[in-house]
């Protein structure tokens, strides 16, 4: 482990209380030259967008990482900023307000190109510091009342790395390098030191290593190498066993697209999309839950012209996908969204949506909000029945929490009629 030390920080700003948007947002960070943004869009109950803010995050921001508790956005970039340090490196802290506007905080120079970050928890953030021949995983605690970080630990992970897949559940960070076509996974504690745990290596590039919603999967996309086609699958095993993981039946998959480079998974974990480097399509592809074997589904869409596809991410049955490019004729950047149907299908959900800054190509990040809890579920059984009303009297007659049904801090008859409008409102 390291010593601890603290890095400068640059344009502080108070820091207000801890929040988080209410309504799901995407965050696009823009990857240009000409003065760098981060934007929000609100997604709408029927897949449609609307920008919340645009906001100012230096020059050339790539990736991008939202802490587990929605209130803080981290935004890197890689070779410059528009503050006079154009050879510095730096992340940008932003508090995110409950309507997804955004408020700065203040940057951190950081060591090396930022090109990828995953918080840990809310308070340690780990950012892959990369260029074309060393990469290192740094971990630091994060203090937003000043603001500043504290470097925790270090790891060396290879020759070229540039991305993340984090399981926060088993405490799991995996990463790649692309010069050996290897993929790392690393423990770490609830401080943020890191333990290296194994690696695999495999035929092809492993880029964009992308966890399944549940953990048990993890895949990678094999770029212009390995015939210029392959997507690699594999089971994800126990932090316990040595080996990180193991090859899924059939793997590696070949897809009809040219230069596999960004991969996205469903929430549900029953279809994974392929963004391509080369003709720029996505395509699907559906995952056999039993063994997370990949099944080219023939669903497809052409993003434009080489190297157009910046990013991809996905929320409840969307799929988002950044147009980065700018065309010679018109204005053809933005963001596109998909409706993925239970067979797989695509179908564009209205028109492309315009993130207000060239190139779009940085990383694409969703805030989903957790469901409201079902208050009139007062037994706990998970649906709602004639028993939850035996349980609210048996909550009112104990003065237990479930009794207060208008959340008004205290149990009353009061609560009798909230609990009725809450069980006719359903959950």
């Amino acid at each position: 482990m390291l010593a601890r030390r603290s890095l400068a920080v640059l344009a502080v700003v108070p820091f207000t209380a801890a929040a988080q948007p209410v309504e799901p947002t995407l965050f696009v960070a823009h990857y240009h030259g000409g003065g760098a943004t981060v934007v929000a869009f609100v997604i709408n109950g029927d897949g449609t967008l609307s920008m919340a803010d645009s906001a100012p995050s230096g020059v050339w921001s790539d990736s991008i990482a939202i802490s587990p508790d929605g209130s803080t956005l981290c935004v890197g970039n890689p070779a410059g900023s528009d503050d006079g340090f154009g050879t510095s490196d730096f992340a940008y802290f932003f508090h995110i307000n409950a309507d997804s506007t955004l408020s700065p905080l203040g940057s951190v120079i950081i060591p090396q190109s930022p090109l990828a970050m995953s918080w840990l928890d809310n308070d340690t953030i780990a950012i892959l510091n990369s260029d074309i021949s060393n990469s290192i995983i740094n971990t630091y605690d994060v203090d937003l009342e000043v603001p500043s970080v504290t470097l925790v630990d270090t790891e060396a992970t290879g020759g070229f790395a540039t991305n993340f897949a984090n399981d926060r559940s088993r405490s799991l960070l995996f990463t790649q390098d692309s010069f050996s076509n290897a993929i790392f996974r690393y423990a770490y504690d609830g401080t943020g030191n890191m333990t290296a745990s194994g690696s695999v290596t495999q035929g092809s590039y492993a880029l964009d290593v992308t966890l399944s919603a549940d953990n048990r999967f993890l895949y990678s996309a094999g770029g212009i190498s390995s015939n210029r086609n392959k997507v690699t699958g594999y089971a994800v095993n126990e932090a316990a066993n040595p080996v990180p993981l193991m090859a899924l039946p059939g793997s590696p998959y070949v897809s009809a697209g040219n230069s596999p480079a960004n991969i996205a998974i469903m929430p549900a974990g029953d279809y994974l999309f392929v963004g391509h480097g080369t003709d720029a399509t996505v395509r699907g592809f559906a995952i056999d839950n039993e063994d997370g074997s990949l099944t080219a589904t023939g669903a497809f869409f052409d993003v434009g012209s080489q190297g157009s596809i910046g990013d991809m991410t996905t929320y409840q049955d969307l799929l988002f996908v950044t147009d980065d490019t700018i065309e010679t004729t018109g204005d053809d950047r933005g963001v596109l969204v998909f409706r993925i149907d239970a067979m797989g299908g695509m179908t564009q959900i209205g028109p492309k949506y315009d993130t207000g800054t060239p190139r779009p190509e940085g990383d694409l990040v969703v805030w989903a909000p957790s469901a409201p809890p079902c208050v009139a579920d007062t037994n706990g059984d998970g649906m709602l029945s004639p028993a939850d009303f035996s349980a609210w009297v048996a909550a009112f007659n104990t003065m237990a929490p479930a009794c207060d049904q208008n959340s008004d801090g205290a149990c009353t008859p009061a609560d009798f009629s909230a609990w009725v409008a809450n069980y006719n409102a359903g959950c």
